[in-house]
């Protein structure tokens, strides 16, 4: 909720930045690790770059789809992010620098297609008055996709949590309030800013990925939350501010 109310009133960089910080990801682990053990958390961590490659395929799917309706380019977006997600579990890739390779390269290929392809604009920030009711809808529509997230990264393995807890709960949710609030243009130009923030979720969970072991799950994940926070810092100083 937080991130659609931040892109309403100072645009879509901002609000996508917001959106691509790992909220879904950070409690999942979390979860995982205090239920579980830290070593697992640290085993489910080993997905993860390569479902964050899939989202970003995922929100270029969303974006290219919008125009023709919020519940086709959803329904699309999904089936891809589902179809992937599963075939990177079934391929069973076990070398870490592959997994950050792949990552690379959907990356890569994802930013190309909003750039240079969709030709996706920033979009500015307007006023808005907010009604109760529209509060309510936002806050819950976001806060019930996380929490299903993490349910389903409860009731899996290492690998499958992994992936649940990547699952995009939150560019799905702020990217239909931006959608319904203003249109497929802002929706759109918020998809390409996730897109690009979302390097963050990635590199929380590399830290997490060496940090959990030896500074125990409370210090590990404060170290992880205070580099990604510093990461997306850096990401919106030195590239969103500068995109178009």
């Amino acid at each position: 909720m937080a991130a659609t109310i931040i892109a309403d009133k100072y645009g879509t960089k901002i609000g996508g930045l917001i959106a691509g910080l790992p909220s879904t990801l950070l409690f999942g682990l979390i979860f995982i690790g205090w239920t579980q053990n830290p070593q697992i958390a640290v085993q489910a961590t080993t997905i993860v770059p390569i479902i964050g490659g899939i989202n970003t395929i995922f929100l270029i799917i969303f974006a290219s789809q919008i125009k023709n309706g919020l519940l086709k380019s959803l329904s699309y977006s999904f089936a891809l992010w589902i179809i992937l997600s599963f075939l990177a579990i079934a391929v069973k890739i076990t070398n870490y620098g592959a997994i950050l390779l792949s990552y690379i390269i959907m990356f890569s290929a994802s930013f190309y297609f909003f750039e240079y392809k969709l030709h996706v604009q920033s979009v500015v920030g307007r006023k808005i008055k907010y009604t109760q009711s529209q509060l309510l809808l936002r806050g819950s529509l976001s806060g019930l996709i996380i929490s299903l997230s993490v349910l389903f990264a409860k009731i899996g393995g290492p690998t499958l949590g992994g992936m649940l807890g990547m699952f995009p709960a939150m560019f799905t949710s702020t990217l239909v309030i931006s959608y319904l609030t203003h249109g497929f243009q802002f929706s759109s130009a918020f998809a390409k800013s996730s897109m690009i923030s979302s390097i963050s979720i990635v590199i929380y969970s590399i830290v997490v990925r060496y940090s959990y072991i030896p500074l125990g799950l409370i210090f590990g994940t404060l170290l992880a939350t205070g580099v990604s926070a510093f990461s997306g810092y850096l990401i919106y100083k030195f590239v969103l501010r500068k995109l178009s």
